[in-house]
């Protein structure tokens, strides 16, 4: 190491820690993807275990140990980094990833089907997943489902909002790196096991998860080794509810500057998640100089879930009743009588879901100044489906609706059974499966040669990445069986075939009706399938199958460097990456003889992606920031599809609905700008502020728009780029532990952030709104800890969205819609006691406030959805050994 310089730099005991971090890095330091966040966490440790003040009799555990880790690595980054760090071995607030995301600043999530689904920064999707910072994917997408890593085998997870030249490209959002416990993390033996159990109180059921993790580290005369094992278990049965009405059109024939819709419906959905994961990592240090290891993880997930529908026409005719919204042209309430359409649907599809990924490298440190790392991954991963629909009708005569009541859609059927199997017919039936897959080989190569903390130049670091990504997909053809000429059966010939649907929760009218059951679906298949007149399952349709491939190949360099300005010393980084993408599309279009036609495009794209940093210690407690760089993100596999997928039922208006893909897509290119201000003023206390304007071009969105295909009029959904875009806006957050106040109010704490943006698109001259941006966001988290009892209470709220922009084209008056999604608020709470050093308990409450998510169709009088979710209370021990 270099003797220490005279001056200031020489005087700072945590430049001294990040240097000797920096040179004898540890299993943690494995490749350069995370380099400087590493350090931090190293830094903030050390910091976090200190003694918070002489004056204080606080100690620091639990939940202000892993606040002052995460404090402690977002201060010391160079990247603007948020991090949630575990309050010890896998003990996480919540299950999964994408819960615990949704707290932090500038990030928001979706809950749906049981749990937290999809993840986006700053309002917008463009993010990269990493797990120990290697990219990983869920089959042929570009990211991972964050919902498949359970808490209990992670250590930390980092949230980036900026992007260094040593990091995966792929970001334009941002990049979420999840980090897995490894055995040179502890001073010798540790494991842990956890056991949970949760009530959900809409579908009524009680479900058992359990993880655990051991690990070891020996000492011999061949060095230092270590093994962790780490394996999870859990099972998750929900229950989702919606209402819904169609979009507004013109369906009063007497009067077309009516608008109402032409049917609603009522949607109950129950599933079963079985989810399996498992990690693995060996470390071997034969001396202080080399490192060698190896790691994995894996996760499996069987899905069988069942979405029971009911379509009710609203039989819209010259005799029908109504009355209108006051001061609207808006029908309220209809009644109308006739030969009424009400469809009983029913979806239930099974997936199959798996992901592996591998890797195996290791760390030389040449000199006291030069680091060589390498690592090889092999990630693969799969996913297929099986989601036979099968369908009867009803035959009511008289219906009564009221598009807005209790919230949301209401309708019943007078003088009707719905129960009464007799009341239904046979309809159709939708025969459908897919499958993807996706693997990659990735290695990579890194070199850190540190100059010195006397020099401006204090860092030197470059490296290669070679990576081949491969992502098929394919779904069955000519899914649509309708009712065959010689008829069906009656549905009371059929034993077993009928089931009571689930009751809603809410009172919207008509409450149960008869359905195909679950059971009967998937176990009479074949059977089903001959009766419509097929004989097994179909082949492929050779308009959904393509096959991808993908070769990556990155350069960096980087050089980290510090100055005074005054008294002022500011550190920074400067590097460029630069990446080269070769894509291999093939797939299949249709002629004007509706014949399939081979469709082969290879693509080759250079991009150039500067990052700087910038980092002023104003004080001890005060620092400033700036980073600006280039990012880009590649489109999905799917998008590059050249096939179409075409519905074979019109709706109410004659207009069917289908999707295809666009081979001539562009990767969207991010230009990055954030200005940071940070105040830190206690171990646990901060408040920061940061401003943001990203800019992008060839952004991509999904729209549709009217098509005729073989003489018949579509509604296509097709992904495509729009010039350009911006987004800007300011994120505050705020943490503190109020250890000053006297006795048992010293326990209380508080976390707190807002996020406002503002942005749109530029589509065709014309501003159009982000998909899924809310202009305001909040959390805020009340904590408490004091000796063996510790709590947290949280509240999260976002403003309203725009879920898909102009997703409806229709005739005036009513004219093109936009999907809006109301407020959504949530609040989590949860207590922990622990009864010894090693044995604990919490009790934890989601869904508080038996939230309810709210869309409509461009005003709020015009409702589409309204969806419940259960309400999920779980009671968890950890035990440690």
């Amino acid at each position: 190491m270099s003797a220490h310089p005279t001056g200031r730099h020489a005087a700072s005991p945590r430049m001294q820690i990040k240097l000797t971090v920096a040179i004898l890095a540890g299993a943690g330091i494995l490749s350069s993807a995370s380099v400087w966040a590493q350090n931090a966490q190293a830094v903030a440790e050390q910091e976090a275990a200190a003694p918070v003040s002489a004056v204080t009799s606080v100690t620091v555990t639990g939940v202000r140990r892993a606040a002052q880790s995460a404090q402690n690595i977002k201060k010391n980054a160079d990247d603007v980094i948020d991090s949630i760090v575990a309050e010890e071995a896998g003990k996480f607030p919540d299950k999964n990833v994408a819960e615990i995301l949704g707290r932090v600043t500038g990030v928001q999530i979706r809950r749906e089907g049981g749990e937290a689904s999809s993840v986006i920064i700053r309002g917008l999707p463009g993010l990269t997943t990493l797990l120990n910072g290697r990219e990983v994917y869920t089959s042929g997408g570009r990211n991972l489902y964050l919902a498949d890593i359970p808490t209990t085998m992670l250590s930390r997870i980092d949230v980036y909002k900026t992007q260094s030249a040593e990091m995966v490209e792929g970001g334009t959002a941002g990049v979420v790196d999840v980090r897995t416990a490894r055995p040179f993390d502890f001073a010798g033996f540790s494991g842990n096991l956890a056991t949970r159990v949760e009530d959900r109180d809409k579908s009524n059921t009680r479900d058992p998860q359990v993880s655990g993790m051991v690990s070891n580290r020996w000492k011999t005369a061949y060095g230092d080794f270590g093994a962790l094992f780490g394996l999870s278990y859990q099972l998750g049965r929900y229950h989702d509810e919606a209402t819904w009405s169609s979009p507004p059109s013109n369906t009063v024939t007497s009067d077309p500057t009516i608008t109402a819709p032409f049917d609603m419906g009522h949607t109950n959905s129950r599933g079963e998640r079985t989810r399996y994961a498992g990690n693995w990592a060996f470390q071997w240090r034969p001396s202080n100089t080399v490192e060698l290891y190896a790691e994995g993880w894996s996760t499996r997930i069987d899905h069988d879930m069942e979405r029971q529908f009911m379509i009710s026409g609203l039989g819209w005719n010259a005799n029908s009743k109504y009355t209108l919204f006051p001061g609207t042209r808006q029908v309220d309430t209809v009644t109308s009588t006739g030969n009424l359409n009400a469809l009983s649907s029913n979806q239930t599809p099974q997936d199959d879901s798996e992901t592996h990924q591998a890797a195996i490298g290791g760390r030389w440190n040449v000199s006291p100044s030069l680091k060589v790392t390498s690592e090889f991954v092999r990630t693969y991963s799969k996913w297929q489906q099986e989601m036979p629909i099968m369908e009867m009708s009803a035959h009511p005569t008289t219906v009564t609706a009221s598009t807005y009541k209790n919230g949301g859609a209401y309708y019943d059927y007078p003088g009707y059974n719905m129960m009464d199997p007799s009341n239904y017919t046979l309809g159709a039936f939708i025969d459908n499966w897919s499958s993807t897959r996706g693997s990659s080989n990735d290695w990579r190569g890194d070199v850190t040669w540190n100059a010195g903390e006397e020099h401006f130049f204090r860092e030197f670091s470059g490296g290669v990445r070679l990576a081949k990504r491969k992502a098929s997909y394919q779904h069955e053809s000519a899914n649509f069986l309708g009712v065959p000429e010689t008829g069906l059966p009656a549905v009371t010939s059929l034993p077993g075939l009928t089931c009571p649907s689930m009751p809603l929760a809410n009172d919207y009218g008509m409450n149960r009706w008869l359905v195909i059951c679950e059971q009967y679906q998937h176990a009479n298949l074949d059977a089903w399938r001959k009766m419509y007149g097929r004989d097994g399952k179909t082949a492929p349709d050779p308009y959904s199958l393509y096959n991808n491939s993908e070769d990556t190949t990155a350069f960096y360099g980087k050089t980290r460097f510090g100055f005074d300005a005054g008294k002022v010393p500011i550190e920074g980084t400067l590097g460029v990456r630069v990446v080269k993408t070769e894509l291999d599309v093939k797939g299949f279009s249709r002629n004007l003889r509706d014949e399939p036609v081979p469709v082969h495009r290879n693509v080759s794209d250079t991009d150039v992606l500067p990052n700087l940093t910038l980092k002023a210690s104003l004080t001890d407690k005060l620092i400033a920031r700036f980073n600006a760089g280039k990012a880009i993100q590649r489109p999905a596999f799917g998008d590059f599809n050249p096939g179409v997928s075409l519905g074979a039922t019109p709706d109410g208006l004659g207009i069917y609905g289908g999707s295809g893909g666009n081979p001539d897509l562009k990767p969207v290119t991010g230009k990055n700008a954030d200005l940071a201000l940070e105040w830190y003023f206690a171990p646990t206390g901060s408040l920061t502020a940061t401003v943001f304007k990203h800019k992008f071009e060839n952004y991509i969105i999904r729209s549709l728009a009217l098509e005729t295909i073989d003489g018949k009029q579509y509604r296509m959904d097709r992904p495509r780029n729009v010039n350009k875009g911006q987004l800007e806006g300011v994120e505050f957050g705020y943490r503190q532990f109020f250890d000053f106040l006297p006795g048992w109010l010293g326990g209380f704490g508080m976390e707190a952030n807002y996020t406002y943006l503002k942005g749109h698109l530029v589509d065709g001259g014309k501003e159009v709104p982000f998909a899924g941006l809310s202009k305001n966001s909040y959390n805020i988290v009340g904590l408490y800890e004091r000796g063996p009892l510790s709590a947290r209470l949280a509240y999260n709220w976002r403003s309203k969205f725009v879920d898909t922009f102009n997703y409806r084209t229709l005739a005036a008056p009513v004219g093109p819609l936009d999907l809006v999604v109301d407020p959504i608020k949530t609040a989590d709470a949860s207590i922990s006691y622990r009864v010894t050093d090693n044995l604990g308990f919490t009790l934890d409450v989601e869904n508080l406030l038996d939230r309810t998510y709210h869309d409509y169709h461009g005003i709020a009088s015009n409702p589409r959805d309204i969806r419940r979710y259960d309400r999920v209370v779980g009671l968890t021990m950890r035990l440690k050994f």
